[in-house]
Formats: C-alpha cells, sequence, structure tokens
C-alpha cells in the first residue's frame, strides 16, 4: 500500500522538479481493528509516512521545504468492512501552486543500441526517467522511483551498462528546451551531437539541454532525441 501511495504523488511531480501543491493529505481507511493496528505501527509510528513521502521527494530532486503532510487513520466502521476491493487510502492534495499554461513539446526516443521495452517511444510528458528496471526499491522494499523507458539486463548485452537511477530528462519550461543529468549512474550519459561527445555531468540539477537529433549514450547503449511537435 505503501508503494501505490507513493506512486499517486510521484505522478503529480511536474516539470522534471516542482512539485505543484503545498500540501498532501492522506487518510488511511482500515477495514478491520487488526487492519487498523497494522497501518498505526507500519504509517504513523515516527512519521514513518510522511519520512517515506519526503524521501520520495528528495530522490526526485524535488524542493518542498515548506510541503505539510498529514497521515490521518479513519474509523473503522460498516462502511470501511464491507468495501470489499475499495482502495484503503484517500490522497488529497490541496493548496496548489499556481503554474503558467505551457505547451509541450512532443517526442520521439528512437533506440539505437540495446534492447528497451519499445523500439521507438512517442512521449508528451515534462519528466521521463530511464533506467534499468521497471521499478526501484530502497533497502526496506519501499518504491521510490518508477523508470519510463526501461533497458532491462541481458548477460553480456549492452543494457548491462546502464544503472536503476540512470538518468532523466525534463522539459524546461522557462528556457523552453529538454534537458537532461545523469544520476551518479557507474558508466555516465553523453551526447553525441554532429561527432562532437557532450558528458553529462553526474547529479547536476541543471542538467545539459538537448537538441532534436542528438544521440543520447546511456553507458554502451543509446536512443535518438527528436522534437516531434507540440501538443495541441
Amino acid at each position: 500500500m505503501r508503494r501505490e501511495i507513493l506512486s499517486g504523488i510521484r505522478d503529480k511531480i511536474v516539470q522534471g522538479n516542482a512539485f505543484p501543491f503545498r500540501k498532501i493529505g492522506i487518510r488511511l481507511r482500515p477495514a478491520s481493528r487488526r487492519m487498523a493496528r497494522e497501518f498505526a505501527a507500519g504509517f504513523l509510528e515516527g512519521d514513518s509516512l510522511q519520512s517515506s513521502v519526503r524521501a520520495l521527494l528528495e530522490s526526485e530532486h524535488v524542493p518542498a521545504p515548506g510541503l505539510e503532510i498529514t497521515v490521518e487513520l479513519s474509523g473503522v466502521g460498516p462502511a470501511a468492512a464491507s468495501s470489499g476491493p475499495a482502495r484503503p487510502f484517500d490522497l488529497q492534495f490541496r493548496d496548489p501552486v499556481a503554474a503558467p499554461a505551457r505547451e509541450i513539446p512532443v517526442l520521439l526516443l528512437e533506440i539505437l543500441k540495446g534492447s528497451a521495452q519499445q523500439q521507438v517511444y512517442r512521449m508528451e510528458k515534462e519528466r521521463i526517467l530511464i533506467g534499468c528496471l521497471p521499478e526501484v526499491e530502497d533497502r526496506e522494499g519501499r518504491l521510490v522511483r518508477k523508470n519510463d523507458i526501461v533497458f532491462p539486463h541481458r548477460k553480456g548485452d549492452v543494457n548491462t551498462t546502464i544503472a536503476s537511477m540512470h538518468a532523466r530528462i525534463w522539459f524546461d519550461a522557462q528556457k523552453r528546451e529538454y534537458r537532461i543529468m545523469d544520476e551518479s549512474s557507474r558508466y555516465g550519459t553523453r551526447i553525441v551531437r554532429r561527432g562532437c561527445t557532450i558528458e553529462v555531468p553526474a547529479d547536476n540539477l541543471h542538467g545539459v539541454g538537448l537538441c532534436s537529433g542528438d544521440e543520447v549514450c546511456f553507458g554502451q547503449a543509446s536512443l535518438r532525441f527528436i522534437l516531434a511537435g507540440k501538443t495541441g
């Protein structure tokens, strides 16, 4: 359940490293007294769930110093107990941060070297995560990241040079361009542009600007970055 909660919060992150709300409300809805005790021990003691949310935002490089997170445990009642497969929690996002409307260019990402789940990706996202696993968990089994482009490891394949959290691409609305950063991967990230190689520094939150036609290398795997147009 922790994974589902964090996934719902992650989906609200925009523009690479921004969270458009000032308050998150999490209401836990136990279906039995036993479940209520388990929720209290697993999510409330030591501010466990709040800590997980802040760890998630930190791992996504999202600054949220004034973010208010509340976790409430509702009482066990007939409705909750008979709800069957209904989700045992509610998420509320309040006090939105105003953001100007913007168009996001459509991307085509064509795999050149290595093997991914698709040969060509068409995306209209402000943030694209690249790695070797569909989901990345911390040492306690908590979900911290879902990759959008996955290069699964295969023995003897160039995919083995890609880290679980290798790189991210995001749209910078102010500069009107996509940028990329390496996330301290072992084999690094590079851009090949008109025969020249540009190294992408690790954990640089400003990243490096991308141009249509760039070959982006993740270790020994690579893809072609193509600007296809804009959303309507």
